[in-house]
């Protein structure tokens, strides 16, 4: 609430003068950087100016700054959701996950290709010693690499987590350097199987043509890179009712197979906490297996390790959100009392008396 406040009256302030002198009094006052004071400044005019129901939400305490800056940089612009959409989204999920679920999802007949392109000549990589003796590797791919390197890496790191010994004190992070190490150097104990990535298109029974080619996070394959793929790709038929809902039957067993996998990941596009990449996930018994949950589509869901244990130990819930989409929800806040009114605190915040 307080960075809503202060938001309006940055955007006010700089109305009646200029934004860097709303700029100079926002450094003086609350003692900012110069940079972070003209960055809050520039914020404020933005949303002042072409996203006014956001500043309304933030200054009504239902999102944060870190919201804020996520409509502001990706509202209506191509491949996301207008202010509309991804405000109601950030008032159920967290900052650092906004621009996942603000990435347009609806299937689109006519593709663009630009954002791919752009990316890919911004492609770039480096790896530097740092002033201790250690190394520092950095790398920006476009979404088609940057997705075959994710799996690739994935696969490694499960091989690495397969050796470990069951006391074991690696770390997620320690054991992603390690498989990174040996894809580059191909040098070490573990020989991870081939990724897969997965591209699902509709096919027309008119015109026996295949349509609509995506990753199963609803990026677009460029033409040239699903030629690529298409002479070496496995085919699987997948077949769905009227609202799209998968049509599917599993078998008799806990583990999900290889095709309900591949459905679950076309289907959740990934953890239905978190949104991380099917990749990084495992498929979760809506209704537990011990409790006779069967490993059939309907009761399965995506999750990563760490949304898994919030259900499994922590008693998160699997829920539906009005379109019927999985969401995990948090327990019931068994201390709905606890925290402070922070209201009263913005009327004492010099910049918003003046």
């Amino acid at each position: 609430m307080i960075e809503g406040k202060l938001a309006e009256a940055l955007a006010e302030r700089a109305r009646r003068s200029t934004s860097r002198a709303a700029s100079a009094v926002l450094r003086e006052r609350v003692l900012e950087s110069a940079g972070r004071a003209s960055s809050d400044v520039k914020l404020a005019v933005s949303l002042s100016e072409q996203f006014p129901a956001t500043l309304e939400a933030l200054a009504a305490g239902e999102i944060t700054s870190g919201h804020a800056r996520v409509i502001d940089r990706l509202a209506g612009k191509p491949d996301y959701r207008s202010e509309e959409v991804i405000l109601n989204d950030a008032k159920a999920v967290p900052a650092d996950l906004l621009s996942r679920y603000a990435l347009r999802r609806e299937r689109a007949e006519v593709r663009d290709y630009t954002k791919y392109k752009q990316q890919h000549e911004d492609r770039q990589a480096s790896i530097t010693q740092e002033p201790d003796g250690s190394w520092k590797l950095y790398a920006h791919f476009d979404y088609m690499a940057g997705r075959r390197a994710s799996m690739a890496l994935a696969k490694m790191a499960e091989a690495f987590r397969r050796e470990e010994k069951p006391d074991s004190k690696i770390t997620y992070l320690q054991r992603n350097a390690d498989a990174l190490l040996q894809l580059i150097t191909r040098d070490g104990p573990q020989r991870a199987a081939p990724a897969s990535l997965l591209i699902i298109s509709e096919y027309d029974a008119f015109t026996g043509e295949l349509g609509q080619p995506r990753l199963d996070d609803g990026q677009p394959v460029p033409p040239e890179m699903l030629a690529r793929f298409v002479d070496d790709a496995d085919v699987y038929t997948a077949f769905s009712d009227a609202r799209g809902q998968p049509l599917w039957l599993g078998r008799s067993q806990r583990s999900a197979s290889l095709a309900q996998r591949m459905m679950l990941a076309a289907r959740d596009g990934g953890c239905i906490g978190c949104h991380a990449p099917p990749e990084r996930c495992e498929a979760h018994h809506i209704q537990h297996w011990l409790d006779d949950g069967p490993t059939d589509i309907p009761n399965l869901a995506q999750l990563c390790p760490g949304c898994h244990h919030l259900v499994h130990d922590c008693n998160w819930q699997v829920d539906q959100d009005p379109s019927g989409r999985n969401k995990i929800k948090a327990p019931p806040d068994p201390f709905p009392d606890f925290g402070t009114t922070t209201y009263q605190l913005a009327q004492h915040n010099p910049v918003l008396r003046n």
